[in-house]
């Protein structure tokens, strides 16, 4: 599979100069026709698929290295509003983090007897304990157990399940210190180290105890000598502890740390070394105000449950309210795991997991993480029109505010700020904001001349055609494929021609057939008669016939003689405008009759961009006469 703040017109960027961009000319009678670019080999979101391979939401993504298999585990979104319909986990598994395969469903909310619905089915963890498997989640309580949110737990021989509830809540929202709570019992994280196991959890306030795991039952370790007290206390030696940050009780509170509060959406991790062994602080990584930004804690002690605030690591996404992390070490690499809305339809509550490449510095502290389109497999584009100039998004954060999402604003009828909304114009500096992916086109991705153009910096926002305008000006704006509609899959999607100029490409509407992409004035319009279509793009590889040149030194051979075919060389022009050399082909050459006179056709086979092409340079026999007359 593959695979805003601000919605607007898309800019032309040349560094910091602003003046206006000369036309290309557009080449004697040009005629469309199309070409197809190379695509991007899927990159985020990473999962996102069902065993048929359509699509299928899942939201709290959560990892589990198991030998050399990664596993991930979602809670199943199956909501067709705004609001949580859960009813199932699912488990994917990959040995490269590149290909990932459909497992299974490891339990569904049926399978939890104390459930109070059958759709509540919200973030777990997995943990191999010795031999078994433990599976941490939270779900909707019904009245025998205090109703509310609580942790429950389960166990399986394997970790694709399925997996047996224990039968009832490990943690209960009445057992929680300043319990019971409606929701603060949320978002299970599990660290096992060594004899020790050690679950976190919480929302608003941050929760954790030691567990015991057996072969049928999971249990809360007794710390105090009194195992049915769990309510008695802030302080360690307790069997659950409420956590501080900065050595202030979390509780929701803004300004407790740096302007900061905790949310929920915990996820323990520490480093190892070379060999294995664990060193250095604990990390808390975990979801902070709202919308939620990602940021991580650390502490030395997991019991006494007290952090240092280690900064803000990840934006808001730009196509969900929430978000939440898997953080792990696969083959002597960090990844950060996370979620967002960026499939079609998607949105905080229909989300998908992505993935990201970090690292910890040596200092321990962590720079921020950057959300991109094209994760660990997908590949990079630059556009740049006729003149050189970049294809770039105005660069912009996202906002912690609920009013400025979804991204599908199409007006186009003012190039001035719209509210909180403003429009994306002009020209600035260089940077990420100039990166984007090329996918197959949402309009119809079995037409290889069609695409759609992602955003690889702000992930789920793509290239679309905005309204027209009363002076029937229509621009290019960023907005995200919220609705999954058709037509927002046509706004979305471009046919890829041949340049008008006679070279590189140009882009045409598929919302206005016959209206095709332009650069004009420092931004991206999309007109009926262009003057400046031509665009180019960096891994625009594909290269047709035409644009192959096969040169040979010897041409002219006398009659008898041995043809040679290692002085060919073959020059490849490609979409972007850059000339290739093929140096590995074969040919045909023991085949051609050299004993009499005439002309010969030497065919010459290669691969190129996967692909096997064949072209033909003509040679001339004579016989030994001619020769000798010359």
């Amino acid at each position: 599979m593959k695979k805003r703040f601000f919605t607007g017109a898309l800019a032309v960027l040349m560094g910091i100069a602003l003046c206006q961009l000369p036309a290309d000319t557009v080449a004697e009678g040009w005629e469309p026709q199309e070409k197809i670019l190379t695509k991007s080999n899927s990159g985020n979101p990473m999962l996102g698929f069902d065993e048929n391979g359509d699509i299928l939401y899942g939201g709290d993504p959560s990892i589990m290295v198991d030998g050399d298999t990664v596993y991930a585990y979602v809670g199943n979104d199956v909501s067709t509003g705004e609001y949580y319909t859960m009813p199932q986990w699912i488990c994917y598994s990959s040995k490269d983090l590149k290909e990932w395969k459909y497992e299974s469903v490891i339990m569904t909310m049926q399978d939890v007897s104390w459930r109070n619905d059958d759709v509540s089915a919200w973030a777990s963890q997995v943990a191999r304990v010795g031999d078994k498997y433990y599976f941490f989640y939270c779900a909707e309580g019904n009245g025998s157990v205090g109703g509310g949110k609580c942790i429950g737990a389960a166990i399986s021989d394997s970790p694709t399940g399925p997996f047996t509830d224990i039968g009832h809540p490990l943690v209960r929202n009445i057992d929680t210190p300043n319990g019971p709570h409606t929701w603060e019992d949320i978002d299970p994280t599990v660290w096992v180290e060594g004899d020790d196991v050690y679950v976190g959890w919480g929302n608003n306030r941050f929760f954790v105890c030691q567990v015991e795991c057996g072969d049928t039952t999971v249990t809360i370790k007794d710390q105090d000598g009194n195992p049915n007290n769990l309510s008695v206390g802030y302080e360690k030696g307790n069997d659950i502890v409420i956590g501080k940050m900065n050595g202030i009780e979390i509780f929701n509170d803004q300004d407790k740390f740096e302007g900061h509060s905790f949310t929920e959406a915990p996820w323990y991790y520490r480093q190892k070394d070379e060999n294995g062994n664990y060193y250095g602080p604990y990390y808390m990584f975990f979801a902070c105000d709202w919308r939620e930004q990602m940021a991580y804690a650390t502490t030395d002690d997991l019991m006494s449950n007290d952090w240092t605030f280690g900064g803000i690591i990840m934006e808001p996404s730009a196509t969900a309210n929430t978000n939440h992390m898997a953080v792990f070490d696969f083959e002597g690499q960090t990844y950060f795991v996370y979620h967002d809305g960026s499939l079609p339809h998607g949105s905080g509550y229909r989300r998908v997991a992505c993935i990201e490449k970090f690292d910890i510095n040596e200092d321990g502290t962590i720079d921020p993480i950057t959300k991109t389109a094209v994760g660990l497999t997908g590949t990079v584009s630059t556009i740049t029109d006729s003149t050189g100039a970049f294809v770039a998004n105005e660069p912009f954060t996202n906002t912690l505010n609920d009013a400025d999402y979804p991204m599908t604003d199409w007006s186009t009828s003012s190039l001035t700020a719209r509210g909180s909304k403003p429009i994306i114009v002009d020209f600035f500096q260089t940077g990420t904001e100039k990166e984007w992916e090329i996918n197959p086109g949402k309009a119809d991705s079995d037409n290889e001349a069609y695409v759609s153009i992602e955003s690889n910096n702000k992930p789920g926002l793509y290239m679309a055609a905005g309204n027209q305008a009363a002076d029937g000006t229509i621009r290019v704006v960023l907005a995200q494929d919220a609705g999954g509609t058709e037509e927002e899959a046509n706004r979305m999607t471009f046919r890829t021609l041949y340049g008008m100029n006679g070279e590189g490409v140009t882009f045409e509407s598929v919302q206005y057939p016959g209206y095709y992409m332009t650069s004009r004035d420092g931004a991206l319009y999309l007109e009926q008669d262009p003057e400046a279509a031509t665009f180019y793009v960096s891994t625009d590889s594909y290269v047709s016939m035409d644009d192959v040149d096969v040169q040979k030194t010897t041409r002219l051979y006398t009659a008898g003689q041995e043809l040679n075919d290692d002085d060919i060389r073959i020059l490849l022009q490609t979409g972007s405008g850059e000339t290739e050399t093929v140096t590995e082909y074969t040919t045909n050459a023991g085949e051609i009759d050299m004993s009499t006179p005439g002309t010969k056709e030497l065919k010459v086979s290669f691969e190129y961009n996967g692909e096997t092409m064949e072209a033909a340079v003509r040679i001339t026999v004579v016989d030994a006469d001619y020769r000798q007359n010359q």
